[in-house]
């Protein structure tokens, strides 16, 4: 006869495997994320003889899931690689578009941290929160820069499905304030599903001296030193790949590549600057009309297309004098120097997957560009990208004498606009733009093997950033949750685009709306309504105007080349009605078009401290963000120093860099203050004592000063006063936008030219307060 014990453990044990059934199906579903996982499927007794262990629970990815690589470039224009018929040659690229499907209609949102969130959401840039620059929050739905919880980044939704997943390279879907070591962390790469992270949180870095983060820890200055960044990051993609599949050989991986190139600065090794030298002396309209030659004959371009006009903006090259031509040849051959090595490394990590084995069942997605090519130097283009953003007033002879330097660590260069228009050949206009072709259509290859029906075609189909994460849950056999981690999910807006590599329609029914700081585009069914206010993207302080519209039927005019408006009223109020539509339904109202730095929520960001203090000599913060601002305002810097000899070199404290900040330090004994608001020698100074200051404790002052034009520099010693200066100039910005302010140190790139690696100081910092007037 059983006992009660052993009937009640039959009785149980039935419950448990019926309780399993329900869960097991729920997790074949997999439309609630996490996960649920299965009940006991064992029997539990007083003891372990008559006890019986459940199977083991693992999460899966499903049977012949592909692996998953996807590489966005930055402001990499539709005519810069040779895949589209631009003047890069991008033979790695080109190999993976032999294999797989190019997509000539494929766009972007305009801008960086919008089409990174549209990316890795599936989900309009709005509705997934971040409707403008992360940097620059505003609280309403659609602007607070972080990723919101109810649209799940692809790495989440893929790493609670069964795989590891890994992100390279630049993240710019946080703002500045979450960047520091006190987070929060909700929406750095690791908070958003990212298993692993090496890479930069800003909108660009340094490629000879980058400030880099593995997770949420900075990387030691040291390691790589002599590399650039673009090769670094393919190294430790490969490195990571070895790891990954030694560990768990056949787990599916997706890798996400964001390279930062070839977003200023325009940096590149002198080797791969000199294949393309003399290549652009012909200038930008020219080379314009070279690219649109190879477009036609590529097939990239459809018969009958326009090639569309000049901007009156953008000077002719044949109005540039020769010192003028030869500045901008040679940024140009940097910008594609650094291209051709990005190719490269997309060339390394690809015939590495190969060489593993792995290649045969890896989905891979290469979007050159998050946005059209850059022209926010604006016609001279600049050898200082933010010292010139705001008011591109740069010295020209200074700019001039620095032509041979360019891609190399003394320049954080961007190109004049007349590149910029001629990278986005046959389109019109550039980067932050949404209203213009020029802005939003990127060229994209869609590679899987045995998967595309016509290897090496073309593919005219609409598709948007939105359609990558569809596309690869379908791949994947995994559908868009409902539920993760308990909060009810959006439904996605992009469309897969697998279909596509059996059977390319490019009449496909299609919505897509477009929104950057005021100008508007929407495309429905082949139309596309622009709305733009006519400020060139490189006048910031240009005032606001309403839109003028413009209507353009695209299946007939690739190129946006003939303005529809006046022929046909219906459509336009019908297209206008529509855009009113879907701004509502995907938080873009309410419409922001003030200057980028009038956009900051001056009620989020709360009242302004005067007090700052740091306790010790490895303190590091972002520059902007976390740091306060130290320019235009007067202040007082009290730095409490304990020396090893008397004659101590070494960073007190450095906030930016050479191109664009200030440092207190110390100079083979001698306090030492340098301000720089870019490198041009009428744009720097350094006041330095006399004196040396002694071994042991002591405490330096800095005193800044301000007066309507300048500024006052103010050296003291225990109270005692050894070094006055006055300034330049009492405004500049932190450059670029990775640097920090540190504290006993200078890391990235420095400010002043210190005789200890990265400015370590000689001795310690216990204390450093920064005041306030």
């Amino acid at each position: 006869m059983e006992t009660g014990l052993q009937q009640l453990g039959k009785a149980g044990a039935l419950t448990l495997a019926l309780l399993g059934t329900t869960s097991a199906l729920a997790q074949s579903a997999r439309t609630v994320l996490p996960q649920p996982a299965p009940a006991f499927s064992g029997t539990i007794g007083e003891t372990i003889q008559q006890s019986r262990p459940g199977s083991p629970h693992a999460v899966r990815a499903p049977q012949g899931a592909p692996n998953i690589l996807v590489l966005m470039s930055d402001d990499v224009g539709f005519a810069m690689a040779s895949t589209f018929g631009g003047p890069v040659p991008t033979p790695n690229m080109d190999r993976v578009a032999a294999q797989g499907q190019r997509y000539n209609r494929f766009h972007t949102t305009g801008v960086c941290s919008p089409s990174r969130a549209a990316l890795l959401t599936g989900r309009n840039h709005h509705n997934a929160g971040v409707g403008y620059l992360s940097d620059l929050p505003v609280n309403f739905p659609g602007y607070g820069g972080r990723i919101v919880p109810e649209t799940a980044t692809m790495a989440q939704v893929l790493r609670l499905n069964g795989y590891n997943t890994a992100m390279f390279g630049k993240h710019h879907n946080m703002p500045a304030s979450d960047r520091s070591a006190a987070g929060p962390f909700d929406a750095w790469p690791t908070g958003l599903g990212f298993e692993y992270f090496f890479g930069f949180n800003s909108g660009d870095n340094d490629q000879y001296w980058p400030i880099l983060f593995r997770g949420t820890n900075p990387v030691d200055p040291s390691e790589g030193k002599g590399q650039m960044l673009d090769r670094r990051l393919a190294d430790d993609i490969i490195r990571y790949v070895h790891n990954q599949n030694a560990a768990s050989p056949g787990k599916p991986f997706l890798l996400y590549w964001a390279p930062g190139s070839t977003h200023a600065p325009h940096q590149a090794p002198p080797e791969y600057i000199a294949r393309f030298k003399g290549q652009f002396d012909q200038g930008w309209d020219k080379l314009r009309e070279e690219s649109f030659k190879r477009q036609l004959a590529g097939g990239i371009v459809p018969k009958g297309t326009k090639l569309t006009a000049r901007p009156a903006e953008i000077p002719a090259w044949a109005s540039l004098s020769p010192q003028q031509k030869a500045f901008a040849a040679r940024t140009m051959e940097v910008a594609a120097a650094q291209l051709a090595m990005q190719d490269e490394q997309i060339g390394r990590v690809l015939a590495e997957l190969d060489r593993m084995g792995l290649a045969s069942n890896t989905l891979v997605s290469i979007i050159q560009g998050d946005n059209g090519a850059s022209g926010e130097a604006g016609p001279p283009g600049t050898i200082n990208e933010l010292r010139s953003i705001e008011t591109h007033d740069e010295n020209e002879a200074w700019m001039i004498a620095n032509t041979e330097k360019l891609g190399g660590p003394d320049t954080y260069a961007n190109y004049p606009v007349g590149w910029a228009w001629a990278m986005n050949t046959p389109l019109r206009w550039v980067k932050q733009m949404p209203s213009m072709l020029g802005g939003v259509r990127n060229g994209m290859v869609l590679a899987w093997p045995n998967h595309v029906a016509r290897p090496g075609s073309i593919c005219p189909q609409f598709a948007h950033l939105v359609d990558i994460v569809p596309t690869v849950l379908e791949a994947a056999k995994l559908p868009a949750p409902d539920v993760v981690y308990g909060v009810k999910q959006k439904p996605m807006d992009g469309q897969s685009l697998m279909a596509s590599l059996a059977a390319c329609d490019g009449a496909k029914p299609r919505t897509q709306y477009f929104e950057i700081g005021g100008k508007v585009g929407l495309y429905h069914d082949g139309w596309f309504l622009s709305g733009d206010d006519g400020r060139p993207s490189w006048e910031a302080e240009a005032a606001a105007k309403p839109p003028k519209w413009s209507l353009y039927n695209l299946d007939k005019d690739f190129s946006q080349g003939t303005d529809l408006a006046a022929k046909e009223p219906a459509k336009l109020s019908e297209m206008l009605a529509l855009w009113k539509i879907e701004a509502t339904r995907n938080n873009v109202f309410p419409v922001d078009s003030r200057r980028p730095m009038d956009r900051v929520d001056r009620q989020s960001a709360g009242s302004p401290r005067k007090q700052f203090d740091y306790w010790g000599k490895d303190v590091s913060m972002p520059a902007v963000g976390a740091a306060p601002y130290l320019a235009g305002r007067s202040f007082t810097v009290r730095a409490e120093l304990v020396l090893d000899k008397a004659d101590a070199s070494g960073a007190v404290l450095a906030w930016g860099s050479k191109f664009g900040g200030i440092s207190l330090y110390l100079d083979h004994g001698h306090a030492a203050f340098v301000w720089a608001k870019s490198t041009d020698p009428a744009e720097m100074a350094t006041v330095r004592s006399a004196a040396t200051l002694p071994k042991g404790k002591v405490t330096v002052t800095l005193r800044f000063e301000t007066t309507p034009t300048a500024a006052m520099a103010i050296l003291s010693s225990n109270g005692t006063e050894i070094a006055r200066g006055l300034l330049p100039g009492k405004m500049l910005m932190a450059a670029g936008n990775g640097e920090n302010l540190d504290i006993g140190r200078d890391l990235g790139v420095p400010v002043a030219a210190y005789t200890t690696p990265f400015g370590e100081i000689e001795g310690d910092v216990p204390h450093v307060s920064i005041t306030f007037d």
